[in-house]
């Protein structure tokens, strides 16, 4: 008899903590993140690789700011920005927020083992958080391929999540710690130090550069003095910046070129249209003409009445201010 009476206690102590347990396994909506597992049922050396694909997609009608952390076996984040994956260009680097404008989707791919290997880098969990979108609403999946076969990666059932009440917030610090004189400076600027012409943020390009300066387009968001200049005798033309994932510019600054007190201020943009590509057609955000008021210590700052993220930006010139090109040290492009 006692016996009986301890097994019923335990299928009722069982009954009454069960729907508890059930609650929790049950996909649910969260306020602004989402935690998934990332199978590791396929092998990895030096002569089988493993692809590992992430997508996610905002059905919501407002930009969402999103990021996804990469979690490995050891408990350590994997941030390596991503790879191109069967003409599919990765958007997202683990770890590092990006803007994904509604009804877009933004990717991330990477592969380990191989003649790369990195097996042991393998995450094995993952984390997608909205930092801001008012009401945003995210749906996500992905897949791990390989020799041994392939596993769908199910990130809340396959179910979109709604986020409500997180709203824009202000960065806390400039993305790129600052350079020299020339650095921007403000916390809310959108463009990564670039290195390049190209990296896993954006493109820079222009309508022309000096290539016996290798003035590349890049040296205008280099985050430091180092300039951007059109080929010798073109006293007109455009520098464009072209976000990977779309950012809403709220303001641009524009800095003079430095150390060059003969040819700085002849060389600097008079008049020119800041413009922003909407797929179609280039749309003027701001215009401004006869600029003379150039300094070496300040960037002139345009603040402009934008809501709208777009992917590409670009500064149009019409004129300089009297020299044989034109010349930027650096353009900002500020916003969220």
């Amino acid at each position: 008899m006692k016996k009986y009476l301890t097994f019923l206690l335990l299928v009722l102590l069982i009954c009454q903590t069960a729907p508890a347990a059930l609650a929790e396994d049950k996909p649910a909506e969260r306020n602004n993140e989402m935690t998934f597992s990332i199978p590791a049922n396929t092998f990895c050396d030096q002569s089988q690789k493993v692809e590992l694909s992430l997508n996610l997609t905002n059905m919501g009608n407002t930009n969402a700011t999103v990021k996804l952390d990469l979690i490995k076996a050891d408990g350590t984040q994997y941030v390596a920005p991503g790879t191109t994956y069967n003409g599919i260009s990765s958007t997202i680097t683990p770890g590092t927020s990006i803007s994904v404008s509604p009804l877009l989707s933004a990717f991330y791919h990477q592969t380990f083992g191989g003649l790369n290997e990195k097996c042991t880098d393998r995450p094995y969990a993952g984390k997608i958080t909205v930092t801001s979108g008012e009401k945003a609403t995210i749906v996500a999946s992905g897949f791990i391929s390989g020799s041994l076969g392939n596993t769908t990666i199910i990130i809340n059932g396959g179910q979109p999540w709604n986020v409500s009440g997180v709203t824009p917030t202000t960065p806390t610090g400039p993305i790129n710690p600052p350079v020299d004189s020339c650095s921007i400076r403000e916390n809310n600027g959108l463009v990564h130090a670039m290195t390049s012409n190209e990296d896993v943020y954006g493109i820079a390009s222009a309508s022309s550069y000096d290539t016996g300066w290798d003035s590349k387009p890049f040296h205008a968001f280099d985050n430091r003095c180092a300039p951007w200049e059109t080929s010798d005798g073109a006293t007109t033309g455009w520098l464009q910046y072209e976000f990977k994932s779309a950012k809403t510019v709220k303001e641009y600054t524009i800095r003079m070129k430095q150390d060059d007190p003969s040819h700085a201020f002849l060389q600097s943009p008079k008049s020119w249209v800041f413009e922003a590509y909407d797929g179609q057609k280039w749309v003027t955000l701001d215009t401004q003409t006869n600029v003379t008021n150039w300094t070496k210590t300040v960037a002139n700052s345009y603040k402009i009445n934008n809501s709208t993220a777009y992917n590409k930006y670009r500064l149009n010139i019409s004129s300089n201010n009297g020299g044989n090109l034109i010349c930027i040290s650096e353009l900002g492009l500020l916003g969220y």
